[in-house]
Protein backbone atom coordinates (compact mmCIF):
# COMPACT_ATOMS: atom_id res chain seq x y z
CA UNK A 1 0.00 0.00 0.00
CA UNK A 2 2.89 2.61 0.95
CA UNK A 3 4.13 2.06 -2.97
CA UNK A 4 0.29 2.77 -4.12
CA UNK A 5 0.70 6.20 -2.74
CA UNK A 6 4.19 6.77 -3.38
CA UNK A 7 3.25 6.34 -7.41
CA UNK A 8 0.79 8.57 -6.37
CA UNK A 9 2.53 11.41 -5.33
CA UNK A 10 5.05 10.88 -7.47
CA UNK A 11 2.50 11.61 -10.43
CA UNK A 12 1.78 14.47 -8.68
CA UNK A 13 4.30 16.34 -8.18
CA UNK A 14 5.95 14.79 -11.78
CA UNK A 15 2.62 16.70 -13.71
CA UNK A 16 2.52 19.66 -11.48
CA UNK A 17 6.42 20.99 -11.67
CA UNK A 18 6.44 20.02 -15.11
CA UNK A 19 3.66 21.44 -16.08
CA UNK A 20 5.26 24.89 -15.67
CA UNK A 21 8.95 24.37 -16.26
CA UNK A 22 9.06 25.68 -19.57
CA UNK A 23 5.48 27.34 -19.46
CA UNK A 24 4.64 29.64 -21.85
CA UNK A 25 7.57 30.94 -22.99
CA UNK A 26 5.95 34.28 -24.37
CA UNK A 27 7.17 36.92 -27.10
CA UNK A 28 4.21 39.45 -26.28
CA UNK A 29 6.70 41.92 -24.75
CA UNK A 30 5.32 45.13 -26.32
CA UNK A 31 2.44 46.84 -28.02
CA UNK A 32 4.47 47.07 -31.84
CA UNK A 33 5.64 43.29 -31.45
CA UNK A 34 2.36 41.76 -30.63
CA UNK A 35 0.84 43.80 -33.43
CA UNK A 36 3.29 42.45 -35.92
CA UNK A 37 2.92 38.80 -34.62
CA UNK A 38 6.60 39.46 -32.37
CA UNK A 39 8.34 39.89 -35.86
CA UNK A 40 10.89 42.55 -34.37
CA UNK A 41 14.54 41.23 -33.97
CA UNK A 42 15.45 43.19 -37.42
CA UNK A 43 13.81 46.72 -35.88
CA UNK A 44 15.23 49.29 -34.45
CA UNK A 45 12.55 51.99 -33.96
CA UNK A 46 11.12 51.15 -30.58
CA UNK A 47 12.61 50.51 -27.21
CA UNK A 48 11.49 47.30 -26.56
CA UNK A 49 14.42 46.39 -29.27
CA UNK A 50 16.13 45.57 -25.41
CA UNK A 51 13.95 42.34 -24.94
CA UNK A 52 14.24 41.23 -29.15
CA UNK A 53 17.55 42.90 -30.06
CA UNK A 54 19.98 45.16 -28.06
CA UNK A 55 22.06 45.69 -30.16
CA UNK A 56 19.25 47.78 -31.96
CA UNK A 57 19.06 50.33 -29.14
CA UNK A 58 22.14 52.15 -30.97
CA UNK A 59 19.55 53.71 -33.35
CA UNK A 60 17.72 55.40 -30.81
CA UNK A 61 18.81 58.84 -29.84
CA UNK A 62 18.73 60.80 -26.38
CA UNK A 63 16.73 58.64 -23.41
CA UNK A 64 14.03 56.30 -24.51
CA UNK A 65 11.31 55.29 -22.43
CA UNK A 66 8.44 52.79 -22.15
CA UNK A 67 5.87 51.11 -20.06
CA UNK A 68 2.76 49.04 -20.97
CA UNK A 69 1.49 45.66 -20.32
CA UNK A 70 -0.38 42.73 -21.94
CA UNK A 71 -3.81 41.38 -20.87
CA UNK A 72 -3.83 37.81 -21.52
CA UNK A 73 -7.08 35.86 -21.56
CA UNK A 74 -7.36 32.21 -22.62
CA UNK A 75 -10.60 29.87 -23.16
CA UNK A 76 -9.42 26.37 -22.34
CA UNK A 77 -12.30 23.69 -23.72
CA UNK A 78 -11.83 19.50 -22.75
CA UNK A 79 -14.12 17.26 -24.63
CA UNK A 80 -13.79 13.91 -22.63
CA UNK A 81 -12.61 10.93 -24.71
CA UNK A 82 -15.49 8.59 -23.16
CA UNK A 83 -13.51 5.47 -24.29
CA UNK A 84 -13.54 3.34 -20.80
CA UNK A 85 -11.10 0.36 -20.93
CA UNK A 86 -12.40 -1.96 -19.09
CA UNK A 87 -9.52 -3.28 -17.42
CA UNK A 88 -9.23 -0.43 -15.69
CA UNK A 89 -11.52 -0.76 -12.67
CA UNK A 90 -11.22 -0.75 -8.55
CA UNK A 91 -13.43 -2.50 -5.57
CA UNK A 92 -14.93 -0.28 -3.35
CA UNK A 93 -16.57 -0.67 0.68
CA UNK A 94 -14.65 -4.31 1.35
CA UNK A 95 -15.58 -5.58 -2.45
CA UNK A 96 -19.18 -4.74 -2.86
CA UNK A 97 -19.06 -2.65 -5.84
CA UNK A 98 -16.49 -2.88 -8.81
CA UNK A 99 -16.15 1.04 -10.36
CA UNK A 100 -14.99 2.12 -13.62
CA UNK A 101 -11.80 4.07 -13.43
CA UNK A 102 -12.85 7.51 -15.45
CA UNK A 103 -10.25 7.77 -18.25
CA UNK A 104 -12.03 10.87 -19.57
CA UNK A 105 -15.83 10.34 -19.45
CA UNK A 106 -16.65 14.58 -18.76
CA UNK A 107 -16.58 17.38 -20.72
CA UNK A 108 -15.04 20.60 -19.13
CA UNK A 109 -13.92 24.00 -19.27
CA UNK A 110 -10.64 25.62 -17.66
CA UNK A 111 -11.69 28.52 -15.10
CA UNK A 112 -11.78 31.60 -16.97
CA UNK A 113 -8.54 33.58 -15.40
CA UNK A 114 -6.77 36.65 -17.00
CA UNK A 115 -3.12 37.67 -16.71
CA UNK A 116 -1.35 40.62 -17.39
CA UNK A 117 2.44 40.19 -18.12
CA UNK A 118 3.67 43.98 -18.22
CA UNK A 119 7.14 45.14 -19.61
CA UNK A 120 9.67 48.51 -19.08
CA UNK A 121 12.26 49.44 -20.66
CA UNK A 122 15.13 52.29 -20.69
CA UNK A 123 17.78 53.15 -23.28
CA UNK A 124 20.12 55.89 -23.74
CA UNK A 125 22.70 56.85 -26.32
CA UNK A 126 26.10 58.27 -24.49
CA UNK A 127 26.40 61.09 -26.68
CA UNK A 128 29.39 61.19 -29.34
CA UNK A 129 31.13 57.63 -27.50
CA UNK A 130 29.46 54.87 -29.89
CA UNK A 131 27.87 53.43 -26.71
CA UNK A 132 24.31 52.95 -25.77
CA UNK A 133 23.03 52.18 -22.45
CA UNK A 134 20.14 49.95 -21.53
CA UNK A 135 17.64 48.06 -19.12
CA UNK A 136 14.21 46.15 -19.01
CA UNK A 137 12.17 44.01 -17.00
CA UNK A 138 9.50 41.93 -18.06
CA UNK A 139 7.75 38.29 -17.89
CA UNK A 140 8.87 36.17 -21.14
CA UNK A 141 7.93 32.81 -19.23
CA UNK A 142 4.63 32.54 -17.28
CA UNK A 143 1.12 32.35 -17.56
CA UNK A 144 -1.33 29.50 -15.92
CA UNK A 145 -4.07 27.12 -15.97
CA UNK A 146 -6.44 26.38 -13.78
CA UNK A 147 -9.28 23.91 -13.72
CA UNK A 148 -12.61 23.13 -11.81
CA UNK A 149 -12.18 20.70 -8.71
CA UNK A 150 -14.53 18.02 -9.88
CA UNK A 151 -12.97 17.68 -13.55
CA UNK A 152 -11.96 14.26 -14.97
CA UNK A 153 -8.36 15.44 -14.13
CA UNK A 154 -8.27 16.48 -10.76
CA UNK A 155 -5.84 14.05 -9.74
CA UNK A 156 -3.30 15.25 -12.43
CA UNK A 157 -3.64 18.87 -12.04
CA UNK A 158 -6.08 21.68 -10.72
CA UNK A 159 -4.18 24.76 -10.93
CA UNK A 160 -0.65 25.30 -12.30
CA UNK A 161 1.40 28.62 -12.74
CA UNK A 162 4.77 30.21 -13.32
CA UNK A 163 6.00 33.98 -13.38
CA UNK A 164 9.42 35.07 -14.20
CA UNK A 165 10.41 38.90 -13.72
CA UNK A 166 13.51 39.05 -15.63
CA UNK A 167 15.75 42.40 -15.16
CA UNK A 168 18.27 42.89 -18.06
CA UNK A 169 20.67 45.81 -18.31
CA UNK A 170 22.18 46.03 -21.49
CA UNK A 171 25.51 47.74 -23.53
CA UNK A 172 25.55 48.15 -27.19
CA UNK A 173 28.37 48.85 -29.04
CA UNK A 174 28.23 51.31 -32.14
CA UNK A 175 30.72 49.59 -34.50
CA UNK A 176 29.64 51.42 -37.67
CA UNK A 177 29.79 54.51 -35.90
CA UNK A 178 32.96 54.14 -34.22
CA UNK A 179 34.95 53.07 -37.58
CA UNK A 180 33.07 55.70 -39.63
CA UNK A 181 30.92 53.76 -42.04
CA UNK A 182 27.58 54.04 -40.38
CA UNK A 183 26.07 55.82 -43.90
CA UNK A 184 26.57 53.04 -46.28
CA UNK A 185 26.37 50.20 -43.27
CA UNK A 186 24.97 50.21 -39.62
CA UNK A 187 26.47 47.68 -37.58
CA UNK A 188 26.19 46.50 -33.45
CA UNK A 189 26.56 44.24 -30.97
CA UNK A 190 25.13 43.72 -27.54
CA UNK A 191 26.05 41.94 -24.56
CA UNK A 192 23.50 41.53 -21.30
CA UNK A 193 22.78 40.29 -17.78
CA UNK A 194 19.78 38.54 -16.72
CA UNK A 195 18.34 38.60 -13.14
CA UNK A 196 15.40 36.59 -13.00
CA UNK A 197 12.80 36.02 -10.18
CA UNK A 198 10.34 33.64 -10.17
CA UNK A 199 7.80 32.26 -8.52
CA UNK A 200 5.83 29.30 -8.92
CA UNK A 201 2.33 28.02 -7.57
CA UNK A 202 1.01 24.62 -8.04
CA UNK A 203 -1.99 22.88 -7.34
CA UNK A 204 -3.17 18.59 -7.27
CA UNK A 205 -6.09 16.22 -5.90
CA UNK A 206 -4.87 13.35 -3.92
CA UNK A 207 -7.20 10.48 -4.66
CA UNK A 208 -7.52 8.75 -1.98
CA UNK A 209 -10.97 6.41 -2.82
CA UNK A 210 -8.79 3.03 -3.12
CA UNK A 211 -8.80 3.16 0.52
CA UNK A 212 -12.93 2.67 0.79
CA UNK A 213 -11.89 -0.98 0.20
CA UNK A 214 -10.67 -1.67 3.70
CA UNK A 215 -13.81 0.42 4.97
CA UNK A 216 -17.19 -1.23 6.34
CA UNK A 217 -19.25 1.31 5.09
CA UNK A 218 -21.27 2.86 2.26
CA UNK A 219 -21.15 6.32 3.61
CA UNK A 220 -17.50 7.16 3.20
CA UNK A 221 -17.46 7.84 -1.32
CA UNK A 222 -15.20 10.45 -2.46
CA UNK A 223 -12.07 10.48 0.05
CA UNK A 224 -9.69 12.90 -1.57
CA UNK A 225 -6.94 15.51 -0.20
CA UNK A 226 -5.40 18.19 -1.96
CA UNK A 227 -1.98 19.55 -2.27
CA UNK A 228 -1.04 23.21 -3.23
CA UNK A 229 2.86 23.97 -3.67
CA UNK A 230 4.11 27.12 -3.72
CA UNK A 231 7.94 28.48 -3.90
CA UNK A 232 10.19 30.67 -5.36
CA UNK A 233 13.72 31.27 -7.14
CA UNK A 234 16.61 33.64 -8.09
CA UNK A 235 18.49 32.83 -11.29
CA UNK A 236 21.11 34.39 -13.47
CA UNK A 237 21.93 34.21 -17.15
CA UNK A 238 23.48 36.64 -19.89
CA UNK A 239 22.29 37.48 -23.63
CA UNK A 240 24.14 38.62 -26.61
CA UNK A 241 23.43 40.69 -29.95
CA UNK A 242 24.18 41.84 -33.25
CA UNK A 243 22.26 44.46 -35.63
CA UNK A 244 22.93 44.95 -39.73
CA UNK A 245 21.45 47.39 -41.50
CA UNK A 246 21.66 48.48 -45.08
CA UNK A 247 20.32 51.85 -45.22
CA UNK A 248 16.71 52.18 -46.10
CA UNK A 249 16.73 48.67 -47.86
CA UNK A 250 17.55 45.66 -45.34
CA UNK A 251 18.19 44.83 -41.82
CA UNK A 252 19.04 41.70 -40.32
CA UNK A 253 19.22 41.05 -36.22
CA UNK A 254 19.97 38.08 -34.02
CA UNK A 255 19.67 37.66 -30.16
CA UNK A 256 20.88 35.13 -28.20
CA UNK A 257 19.49 34.48 -24.42
CA UNK A 258 21.24 31.78 -22.47
CA UNK A 259 19.79 28.89 -20.57
CA UNK A 260 19.20 30.08 -16.71
CA UNK A 261 18.58 27.45 -13.43
CA UNK A 262 16.05 28.08 -11.23
CA UNK A 263 16.55 26.10 -7.35
CA UNK A 264 13.09 26.39 -6.57
CA UNK A 265 12.52 25.99 -2.95
CA UNK A 266 8.95 26.31 -1.02
CA UNK A 267 6.04 24.85 0.80
CA UNK A 268 3.56 22.43 0.24
CA UNK A 269 -0.09 22.02 2.27
CA UNK A 270 -1.71 18.92 2.35
CA UNK A 271 -5.43 18.89 3.70
CA UNK A 272 -8.31 16.36 3.34
CA UNK A 273 -12.27 16.19 2.98
CA UNK A 274 -14.30 13.98 5.90
CA UNK A 275 -13.84 10.92 3.51
CA UNK A 276 -10.43 11.57 3.45
CA UNK A 277 -9.58 11.73 6.75
CA UNK A 278 -11.65 8.95 7.35
CA UNK A 279 -9.59 6.65 4.92
CA UNK A 280 -6.06 8.50 6.97
CA UNK A 281 -7.59 7.12 10.50
CA UNK A 282 -7.83 3.40 8.89
CA UNK A 283 -5.30 1.53 11.01
CA UNK A 284 -4.71 -0.77 8.16
CA UNK A 285 -3.38 2.66 6.12
CA UNK A 286 -2.18 4.51 9.16
CA UNK A 287 1.47 2.98 8.81
CA UNK A 288 2.17 3.15 5.56
CA UNK A 289 0.94 6.74 4.55
CA UNK A 290 1.90 9.77 5.82
CA UNK A 291 1.18 12.84 4.99
CA UNK A 292 2.01 16.00 7.15
CA UNK A 293 0.00 19.21 6.84
CA UNK A 294 3.05 21.33 5.53
CA UNK A 295 6.66 20.24 4.62
CA UNK A 296 9.59 22.65 2.68
CA UNK A 297 10.27 21.35 -1.35
CA UNK A 298 13.23 21.68 -3.48
CA UNK A 299 13.33 21.03 -7.26
CA UNK A 300 15.63 23.02 -9.56
CA UNK A 301 13.59 23.98 -12.92
CA UNK A 302 15.87 24.68 -16.42
CA UNK A 303 14.64 27.46 -18.18
CA UNK A 304 15.73 26.86 -21.96
CA UNK A 305 18.15 28.56 -23.93
CA UNK A 306 16.30 30.54 -26.76
CA UNK A 307 17.27 32.69 -29.54
CA UNK A 308 15.65 34.40 -32.39
CA UNK A 309 16.46 35.84 -35.77
CA UNK A 310 15.34 38.27 -38.29
CA UNK A 311 15.15 39.86 -41.25
CA UNK A 312 13.25 42.94 -42.51
CA UNK A 313 12.68 44.65 -45.95
CA UNK A 314 13.07 48.55 -46.00
CA UNK A 315 12.80 49.16 -49.37
CA UNK A 316 9.44 50.65 -49.99
CA UNK A 317 8.51 53.95 -48.86
CA UNK A 318 6.72 54.04 -45.18
CA UNK A 319 6.57 49.57 -45.21
CA UNK A 320 8.35 47.85 -43.55
CA UNK A 321 8.00 43.87 -44.06
CA UNK A 322 9.78 41.25 -41.33
CA UNK A 323 10.12 37.44 -40.64
CA UNK A 324 11.39 36.31 -37.74
CA UNK A 325 12.28 32.61 -36.34
CA UNK A 326 12.05 32.09 -32.94
CA UNK A 327 13.50 28.79 -30.84
CA UNK A 328 14.04 27.77 -27.68
CA UNK A 329 15.78 24.54 -26.03
CA UNK A 330 13.65 22.94 -24.01
CA UNK A 331 15.84 19.58 -23.75
CA UNK A 332 17.59 21.62 -20.84
CA UNK A 333 13.85 19.83 -19.12
CA UNK A 334 14.43 16.42 -19.37
CA UNK A 335 14.16 15.60 -15.93
CA UNK A 336 13.14 16.88 -12.49
CA UNK A 337 14.55 15.80 -8.90
CA UNK A 338 11.94 16.90 -6.48
CA UNK A 339 13.00 16.50 -2.70
CA UNK A 340 10.98 17.23 0.35
CA UNK A 341 12.33 17.85 3.67
CA UNK A 342 9.68 15.55 5.79
CA UNK A 343 11.43 12.70 4.07
CA UNK A 344 14.64 13.28 6.55
CA UNK A 345 12.28 13.39 9.74
CA UNK A 346 10.56 10.87 12.02
CA UNK A 347 8.43 9.38 11.03
CA UNK A 348 9.13 9.35 7.62
CA UNK A 349 6.47 11.09 5.09
CA UNK A 350 5.60 8.97 1.92
CA UNK A 351 7.15 11.35 -0.58
CA UNK A 352 10.33 10.14 -1.34
CA UNK A 353 10.88 9.49 -4.95
CA UNK A 354 13.43 9.20 -7.45
CA UNK A 355 14.24 11.71 -10.37
CA UNK A 356 11.40 12.07 -12.64
CA UNK A 357 11.64 11.95 -16.62
CA UNK A 358 10.31 14.72 -18.43
CA UNK A 359 11.89 14.71 -21.98
CA UNK A 360 10.93 17.95 -23.90
CA UNK A 361 12.26 18.97 -27.15
CA UNK A 362 12.52 21.82 -29.04
CA UNK A 363 9.63 24.82 -29.52
CA UNK A 364 9.89 26.91 -32.61
CA UNK A 365 8.55 29.95 -33.98
CA UNK A 366 8.18 31.75 -37.47
CA UNK A 367 6.72 35.18 -37.93
CA UNK A 368 5.75 37.61 -40.68
CA UNK A 369 5.25 41.13 -39.91
CA UNK A 370 4.15 43.93 -41.89
CA UNK A 371 4.31 47.60 -40.90
CA UNK A 372 2.67 50.96 -42.75
CA UNK A 373 2.87 54.63 -41.93
CA UNK A 374 0.18 56.26 -43.44
CA UNK A 375 1.27 59.55 -41.90
CA UNK A 376 3.95 60.85 -40.01
CA UNK A 377 1.75 60.34 -37.07
CA UNK A 378 0.18 57.44 -37.69
CA UNK A 379 1.08 53.73 -38.13
CA UNK A 380 -0.91 50.24 -39.18
CA UNK A 381 0.71 46.58 -38.43
CA UNK A 382 -0.57 43.32 -38.44
CA UNK A 383 0.96 39.41 -38.49
CA UNK A 384 1.01 36.36 -38.75
CA UNK A 385 2.86 33.88 -37.09
CA UNK A 386 2.84 29.91 -36.57
CA UNK A 387 4.43 28.04 -33.58
CA UNK A 388 5.33 24.85 -32.44
CA UNK A 389 5.26 22.86 -29.26
CA UNK A 390 8.02 21.12 -27.34
CA UNK A 391 6.25 18.96 -25.54
CA UNK A 392 5.62 15.37 -26.76
CA UNK A 393 2.57 13.15 -27.25
CA UNK A 394 3.82 10.78 -24.69
CA UNK A 395 4.15 13.25 -21.60
CA UNK A 396 1.45 15.93 -22.75
CA UNK A 397 -1.07 17.05 -20.02
CA UNK A 398 -3.53 19.50 -18.78
CA UNK A 399 -1.21 21.34 -16.55
CA UNK A 400 -0.01 22.72 -20.55
CA UNK A 401 -2.28 21.26 -23.43
CA UNK A 402 0.32 22.65 -25.52
CA UNK A 403 0.69 22.05 -29.80
CA UNK A 404 0.99 23.70 -32.97
CA UNK A 405 0.03 27.42 -32.65
CA UNK A 406 -1.47 29.88 -34.74
CA UNK A 407 -1.29 33.76 -33.91
CA UNK A 408 -3.30 36.29 -36.12
CA UNK A 409 -2.58 39.91 -34.98
CA UNK A 410 -3.25 43.44 -35.76
CA UNK A 411 -2.47 47.06 -34.18
CA UNK A 412 -1.91 50.95 -34.28
CA UNK A 413 0.16 53.60 -33.64
CA UNK A 414 0.50 57.21 -32.82
CA UNK A 415 2.69 59.30 -32.54
CA UNK A 416 3.18 62.66 -31.29
CA UNK A 417 6.34 65.23 -30.90
CA UNK A 418 8.02 63.61 -27.82
CA UNK A 419 6.15 60.83 -26.72
CA UNK A 420 3.44 57.71 -28.69
CA UNK A 421 1.02 54.95 -27.86
CA UNK A 422 0.55 51.56 -29.43
CA UNK A 423 -2.26 48.76 -29.55
CA UNK A 424 -1.60 45.24 -30.68
CA UNK A 425 -4.17 42.40 -30.54
CA UNK A 426 -3.22 39.00 -30.97
CA UNK A 427 -5.78 35.73 -31.22
CA UNK A 428 -3.99 32.36 -30.86
CA UNK A 429 -5.91 29.35 -31.74
CA UNK A 430 -4.44 25.62 -31.05
CA UNK A 431 -5.56 21.98 -30.64
CA UNK A 432 -4.37 19.01 -29.22
CA UNK A 433 -5.87 15.25 -28.39
CA UNK A 434 -4.04 14.01 -25.24
CA UNK A 435 -4.15 10.18 -25.90
CA UNK A 436 -1.60 8.94 -22.99
CA UNK A 437 -0.66 7.26 -19.78
CA UNK A 438 -0.37 10.28 -18.35
CA UNK A 439 -3.05 9.41 -15.03
CA UNK A 440 -1.97 5.76 -15.51
CA UNK A 441 0.09 4.05 -12.87
CA UNK A 442 1.75 0.98 -14.72
CA UNK A 443 0.48 -2.52 -12.93
CA UNK A 444 -0.91 -0.67 -9.58
CA UNK A 445 -4.17 0.37 -12.12
CA UNK A 446 -6.28 -2.04 -10.20
CA UNK A 447 -5.49 0.21 -7.17
CA UNK A 448 -5.53 3.60 -7.92
CA UNK A 449 -8.75 4.94 -9.47
CA UNK A 450 -7.85 8.19 -10.79
CA UNK A 451 -8.37 8.89 -14.40
CA UNK A 452 -5.69 9.80 -17.51
CA UNK A 453 -8.07 12.54 -18.57
CA UNK A 454 -8.06 11.42 -22.04
CA UNK A 455 -9.75 14.18 -24.87
CA UNK A 456 -9.42 16.92 -27.28
CA UNK A 457 -7.64 20.37 -25.57
CA UNK A 458 -9.06 23.44 -27.34
CA UNK A 459 -7.19 26.77 -26.37
CA UNK A 460 -8.23 30.18 -28.00
CA UNK A 461 -6.31 32.97 -26.61
CA UNK A 462 -6.85 36.65 -26.65
CA UNK A 463 -3.76 38.91 -26.03
CA UNK A 464 -4.11 42.97 -25.85
CA UNK A 465 -1.13 45.19 -25.49
CA UNK A 466 -0.59 48.55 -24.70
CA UNK A 467 3.02 50.29 -24.50
CA UNK A 468 2.84 53.96 -23.71
CA UNK A 469 6.79 55.57 -25.07
CA UNK A 470 8.65 59.06 -24.23
CA UNK A 471 12.05 59.89 -25.81
CA UNK A 472 14.20 63.58 -24.30
CA UNK A 473 17.14 64.53 -26.46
Amino acid sequence: MRRVFLLLIVALVNVSSGARAGGFLMYEHGATATGMADARTASSDDVNAIYFNPAAITELDGLQLQLGVTGFLPYIEYTAARNPDPERQYTRWYGLEVVQINDGENDANAKLKGFSPFHLYVAYKIPKSGVSVGFGVNNPFGLGTYWPGDWDGRFITTESELTTFINQPVVALDIAELAGFKEHLKLSVAVGYNLVYATARMGQQIDLRVGEMFINTATVQGAEGSMLLTGDAIGHGWNVALFAEIPDLLAVGASLRSGISLPLSGTARFWFNDAGLEVLRNPALASSLIFPDQTGGRVTIDLPMNMNFGIAFLGIDRLKLALDFYIALFESYDELDVKFDCVDQEPACSLDMPPIVNDWGTSWQVSLGAEYRVWDGLTLRCGYGTSFSPIPDETLEPSLPDSRQDNISFGAGYRGSFWKVDLGYMLALFEVVKDNDVGDWGDQDHLIPNGKANGTYKTTAHMLALSLSAWFF
